[in-house]
């Protein structure tokens, strides 16, 4: 193997640490390297033979890592796609740093791939040209004032800050940053695939709560995108053209986010329905009598019995719940006689009006934990339930919220046509809905394809509702062939001249949305 020659420093590929370059040690799990040499496409091209040595002069002490196991990992991320892994990857520290490694990159056509936590679900991190995976987690400051007093309800953060370290440490100030995807993705990250969450029914996505952003453009060029302020007019929506764009136009390297008050009154409610229409009719009906509901999630019976089943081979003690569809619902107020109107007006349309049973709720944080413990376990209980499977398919589609139910009725029938294992369950305030599709090693290839017949299924009639192939998950390689169906080739152009008047060269995540 031919070492690369820095400064009077020697870096081997895929070899033992060397003396002077720091490279990660494997972390436990992940993909076995046979998988990994396996899964890894052919068509990927190598890096110029110099491009390392000219990054370690141009950036000093910037760190590198070429360990087989970093390079899987930073290749897949959490989809179920096959692993794509880059040349090597770069840690920088700095803006400044990151502007040069994109100069670099775009001297020598090197394609660069932004990771954030590797949360991502479509393909986001593969390197399926090969190239570099620029690392953001030492972007992890945050800009909390001395006092912690957030009077203006926002605040900057890096790039590479988790969610709930953000959280963790705005904890006594008593603000809370809401959007929550479910994994602890990081800032940057979730900006960039435009994420939400459980919450968004109340609270937006990441395109209603990101202010400002810093960026770097694929020339180096460093740009400060939007305000702190609540509101702007001035130009293009710059923050608008960031959020969502995948890694595909720039690195975000900070974002300024909104932040709102811990609510000191909460309830969570759960009730079970005969028909998942009636369910979505109730939820409907909820939002247009203006209850600001915090949180609002409906599971199929398929859901709710994959739960029952794995709650008794783990421990659960809170009893089976009913196998019908259920409504998860979370309400809070400025104080206890607003929330218990709330609760009151809710359970009145449930039961009354759309024949729910069984409407509970609670207060109590932990008794609240429970109630909701069949939603937050959801994903261990849909894998659990195929003996054998290690991952899962997890769909991403988003209808018009009075299509809800015919959709998840359609994928429920598919998965029995076709004799396939998955739950469904969706965001019934805003129509966000998923279906989680357990996958084993062993799976054969006529397996698999049913499996992505029911994704693919899934997909075509959301859009022919009118609907969006993703409503969180972001595109990557594993939907842009739906993107022409969804906006048509005049739409799917408009984004392609976007794309190549910022990256000319094709170098920022090449093969992801366009």
């Amino acid at each position: 193997m031919t070492p690369f020659v820095a400064a009077g420093r020697v870096l081997v590929r895929f070899a033992a640490r060397p003396a002077a370059l720091r490279v990660r040690q494997p972390s436990s799990g992940g993909t076995p390297v046979r998988q990994i040499t396996r899964e890894y496409r052919q068509h990927q091209e190598p890096l110029p033979s110099t491009f390392l040595d000219k990054l370690l002069t141009e950036v000093p002490g910037l760190e590198i890592s070429v360990n087989p196991y970093d390079l899987e990992s930073h290749g897949k991320g959490e989809s179920y796609h096959a692993c794509d892994r880059p040349e090597a990857v770069l840690f920088p520290s700095t803006t400044q740093d990151v502007a040069t490694i994109l100069r670099c990159c775009s001297e020598d056509m090197v394609p660069l791939i932004p990771y954030g936590a590797g949360t991502s679900l479509e393909g986001h991190v593969g390197a399926i040209r090969g190239g570099v995976s620029l690392d953001m987690a030492k972007f992890d400051d945050i800009d909390l004032p001395d006092d912690s007093i957030l009077e203006d309800c926002n605040i900057r953060v890096g790039a590479g800050v988790t969610r709930q370290r953000l959280n963790d440490t705005l904890r006594h100030s008593g603000m809370q940053f809401m959007v929550d995807p479910g994994a602890d993705a990081t800032l940057g990250g979730m900006v960039a695939c435009g994420a939400s969450g459980t919450a968004a029914v109340k609270y937006g996505t990441m395109r209603e709560n990101t202010l400002a952003l810093e960026c770097v453009l694929p020339d180096g060029t460093v740009a400060v995108c939007g305000t702190n302020a609540l509101k702007n007019s001035a130009g293009y929506d710059l923050v608008g053209l960031m959020t969502g764009s995948e890694g595909t136009l720039g690195v975000i390297t900070s974002v300024v986010v909104k932040l709102h008050p811990i609510p000191d009154n909460v309830t969570a409610a759960v009730c079970a329905f005969e028909t998942l229409h009636e369910a979505t009719e109730a939820v409907v009906t909820i939002l247009t009598m203006n209850i600001p509901v915090e949180r609002c999630e409906l599971l199929d019976a398929s859901s709710i019995e994959a739960f029952n089943r794995y709650g008794k081979s783990h421990g659960y003690d809170g009893g089976e719940m009913e196998v019908k569809p259920t409504l998860f619902l979370e309400f809070s107020g400025p104080s206890p006689k607003a929330v218990e109107d709330q609760v009151e007006i809710a359970q009145s349309i449930c039961t009354d009006d759309f024949g729910a049973s069984n409407f509970v709720f609670t207060k109590e944080e932990e008794q609240r934990k429970a109630l909701w413990s069949a939603r937050h376990k959801l994903y261990y209980a849909s894998i659990n339930s195929r003996k054998g499977a290690k991952s899962a398919l997890v769909t991403d589609a988003c209808v018009p919220l009075s299509k809800l139910a015919d959709l998840i009725t359609a994928t429920a029938a598919d998965l029995k046509d076709l004799d396939v294992v998955g739950v469904n369950f969706g965001h019934a305030g805003d129509g966000n809905f998923h279906c989680i599709l357990p996958i084993m090693d062993s799976d054969s290839d006529e397996y698999m394809s049913r499996i992505h017949l029911v994704n693919s299924n899934l997909i075509e009639r959301t859009i022919d509702a009118g609907g969006t192939c993703t409503g969180e998950h972001g595109v990557g390689y594993g939907k842009k062939q739906y993107l022409v169906k969804q906006y048509g080739e005049g739409g799917v152009d408009f984004m392609r001249r976007i794309k190549i008047g910022i990256d000319p060269n094709n170098i920022m995540n090449p093969g992801k949305v366009v």
